[in-house]
């Protein structure tokens, strides 16, 4: 784990430069303690990177000094789509190589694009709340999503409504809503509201994925979807 985040903090300094160790403590969950930890230890394996005091310092990598990490690993090109999705890779238990994904594009890409791809975060937010809040814990997202990535049957308890083995396929959050896409009983797809999810519990059992099923395709061709659209 902790790879990872002072690889991440390295990639963050240098797209961004100079920033305080609050800063960074901010954008990597950490304390302040940690960020200098991780400096002395970037130090000691010969990467130039050093603090400055005073109300102008900082944190920052030497001029000239530049490594790119553009390959992605295998939780990285999962979370490819969620770059931009900073709530919603966190919920689904993506947010560090989410955040990694994006670090490594913005090091591959041109200066002058990064400008560019780093203006529509200063004007624009999307929100995945509704207005009452989130209701869903966390860890019941992530466990979702690990049984979808894994095919595998998982039991849910939604409201007040007896545990439900279901066959997941995909999950959709729709204007605040969240819904799971399984496997019906006469094998067609079908969706389920999961607001009032309570509990999750995964399973050891896997079930094969209806051939050529596309997550976007199905909810899109929904007739309430097509009467919204």
């Amino acid at each position: 784990m902790r790879a990872a985040r002072v690889l991440e903090m390295l990639q963050i300094l240098q797209l961004r430069g100079r920033m305080t160790a609050r800063e960074l403590a901010s954008l990597l969950d950490v304390s302040e303690r940690t960020i200098l930890r991780d400096v002395d230890a970037f130090s000691e394996a010969g990467v130039p990177i050093f603090t400055m005091r005073g109300g102008r310092g900082g944190i920052e990598v030497m001029d000239g000094f530049q490594t790119r990490l553009t390959g992605l690993t295998t939780d990285e090109a999962g979370s490819l789509f969620l770059i931009g999705q900073t709530e919603v890779a966190h919920r689904l238990g993506l947010g560090v190589p989410a955040r990694a994904t994006r670090n490594k594009l913005l090091n591959a890409i041109a200066p002058m694009l990064v400008t560019e791809a780093e203006q529509l975060a200063s004007w624009f937010l999307h929100d995945p709340d509704p207005p009452q809040g989130h209701q869903i814990p966390h860890g019941e997202l992530r466990r979702l999503s690990r049984s979808i990535k894994r095919s595998h049957w998982v039991d849910v308890v939604i409201g007040q409504e007896p545990a439900l083995s279901v066959r997941p396929l995909g999950l959709v959050l729709k204007a605040g809503s969240w819904s799971l896409v399984v496997v019906g009983k006469l094998g067609a797809a079908e969706v389920l509201c999961i607001d009032q999810l309570r509990a999750t519990r995964l399973t050891n059992e896997t079930f094969v994925r209806p051939a050529g099923f596309h997550l976007e395709q199905f909810w899109r061709s929904r007739p309430d979807q097509r009467a919204a659209g």
